[in-house]
């Protein structure tokens, strides 16, 4: 069924410009929708476009900073659209197996079981496949899956089937913090280098942290008990701490979501005696992640901001 992105997103566009929205209502792995989330205009439009081809069958790419809104993004709109998603977990010891399958024990019998990433492609709705944090894995278990990311058949060698990734349309997205070329900053110290040839089978798509618009968008939205002021104060704290981030002076970061819980917390803690409910719930948002010294430079903050 046709829609409009204005209906669909939220985003206001011409009422000829629409989107295929699929009645898989009760497909399990279809992703639950936020009303609240705030879709960010060219990341959305760059996404729609490789969704109808652009890059042919090319696979996509997503690389931003941590908390930038890299996964949620694909999350949401699989959701909105009504696609399945597999989502699998990337880390620096999995291999191809825990991504195609392994043989279980069930019965006292030996049982072939489809691992996630062979279960979107055989899935007959037509599904996503996103690898989270995929420059975490060894450049070897990234290699083994270029011959699915070219939309080659392949042979499951443990049960002898043929995958053909292109047989029910599957789409396989990639998300990480780096662009495959290793970790120079320090902060991302599981990514991994990749092999060149494998990176160069992506259509790339860079995901920043949203602008103060986007973001005061989104809290508006998410909590609309906190006036428009404090929202930009707070989202003013938010970017300080991303910038500290970046420049390696503290260890941890704000997402918009990390944003979002902060200000249900403080709202929720604003009526509590004795307490700075700014400070109270940054703590609980984010702030008993970092080191103490790190934790103070968050309080100094909203007290120079905020207070």
């Amino acid at each position: 069924m046709k829609q409009s992105i204005t209906e669909v997103f939220g985003i206001l566009a011409p009422a000829t410009i629409t989107v295929d929205v699929r009645d898989n209502a009760i497909h399990a792995m279809i992703p639950r929708s936020n009303p609240d989330y705030v879709f960010r205009r060219e990341i959305l439009s760059d996404i729609l476009a490789w969704m109808k081809g652009a890059a042919g069958t090319d696979p996509l790419y997503l690389v931003g900073p941590t908390g930038s809104g890299k996964s949620s993004i694909i999350t949401q709109i699989a959701a909105r659209l009504g696609i399945p998603l597999y989502v699998v977990s990337c880390h620096e010891r999995m291999e191809i197996p825990e991504l195609f399958g392994r043989f279980v024990v069930r019965s006292g019998e030996m049982e072939w079981v489809d691992g996630p990433f062979i279960q979107g492609l055989k899935d007959p709705a037509s599904a996503w496949i996103l690898l989270d944090e995929a420059d975490t894995l060894d450049p070897g278990t990234f290699v083994g899956l270029n011959a699915l990311l070219e939309g080659r058949s392949i042979i499951v060698p443990e049960t002898g089937e043929t995958i053909d990734p292109l047989r029910f349309g599957a789409r396989i997205i990639y998300a990480g913090n780096t662009a495959g070329n290793g970790d120079t900053t320090g902060l991302y110290q599981s990514t991994k280098r990749q092999n060149l040839a494998s990176m160069g089978r992506f259509m790339m798509l860079e995901v920043g942290y949203a602008n103060a618009a986007e973001e005061d968008q989104a809290l508006g939205k998410a909590v609309p008990e906190v006036p428009s002021p404090i929202r930009q104060k707070m989202i003013e704290v938010a970017n300080k701490v991303r910038d500290l981030f970046r420049n390696g002076e503290i260890e941890v970061t704000f997402c918009t979501r990390t944003l979002i819980r902060w200000a249900q917390l403080a709202t929720f803690f604003k009526a509590k005696p004795g307490i700075n409910p700014m400070t109270y719930a940054l703590d609980r948002a984010l702030g008993f992640r970092a080191e103490p010294a790190s934790r103070q430079a968050l309080h100094e903050l909203v007290q120079r901001i905020i207070a």
